[in-house]
């Protein structure tokens, strides 16, 4: 038996519609059990893809139609970071160096630890290169895996669930270590968990959104840089 209409499953509007109502059905959820904790997209995601599987009928294409309308407004809400870093640009000069040397030290140890964490739980070689690129922006993920053979749609995954995990526990986290200071938990942030996980300093700081941006770009041309070069490095010390 058929849950959607074929009229409505062949509709653009049923991926767009889909994602949503349950989208709001994840806030009232949220708010109902006071899980504030969750950002409402980490329950959205798992009941969207539960539709696809389970409800008869669908199909993943089917849902793609609209969804594309949804991804195609993540380019505009990337740009829409440009307000916060025009309006922060004098803490953002005066700053550069340690904005740098900040970006530097994310990446270096983002592939360090990645690297020898995936070697001493016996990763594949192929499973660990996807993994890498995981804290940087999904475009020059894809392009990094694929620059170092990595298996591209297994890094958009290590990409988003990266994100969520930032989006849901980054502050928390800062908060736990007692790091207050917007700069340095923007910069965390952005160069750990990208866009998504930056999403949610829009509610905390502009300073923290407009440096969390800064280090998302950076963060990207660093990881696109040091990657190849410290692969062969580290393969050669295991």
């Amino acid at each position: 038996m058929m849950l959607f209409p074929d009229v409505l499953l062949n509709s653009p509007l049923f991926g767009i519609g889909l994602t949503v109502i349950l989208y709001v059905i994840s806030e009232i959820i949220i708010d109902r059990f006071s899980l504030n904790i969750i950002p409402p997209f980490v329950i959205a995601c798992p009941l969207v893809i539960a539709v696809i599987v389970l409800a008869p009928g669908v199909e993943y294409k089917q849902y793609e139609a609209g969804a594309e309308f949804i991804n195609f407004l993540l380019g505009p809400a990337t740009i829409a970071l440009a307000l916060p870093l025009y309006k922060n640009r004098e803490l953002i000069m005066a700053k550069a160096g340690a904005i740098a040397g900040g970006v530097t030290l994310a990446t270096l140890s983002a592939i360090i630890v990645v690297y020898f964490c995936g070697k001493a739980m016996g990763t594949s070689e192929q499973v660990l290169l996807s993994l890498i690129p995981k804290s940087i922006t999904t475009p020059i993920a894809i392009d990094v895996s694929k620059t170092i053979g990595g298996i591209p749609a297994l890094t958009t995954a290590a990409v988003i669930f990266t994100g969520m995990l930032g989006a849901t526990f980054n502050h928390k986290l800062l908060r736990l270590l007692g790091i207050k200071n917007h700069l340095a938990a923007g910069l965390a942030i952005g160069a750990s968990s990208h866009g998504l996980g930056t999403s949610v300093c829009a509610n905390v700081s502009p300073v923290q959104l407009a440096i969390g941006g800064v280090a998302i770009a950076l963060t990207g041309i660093s990881t696109s840089i040091l990657a190849p070069i410290l692969l062969p490095i580290l393969k050669s010390i295991w």
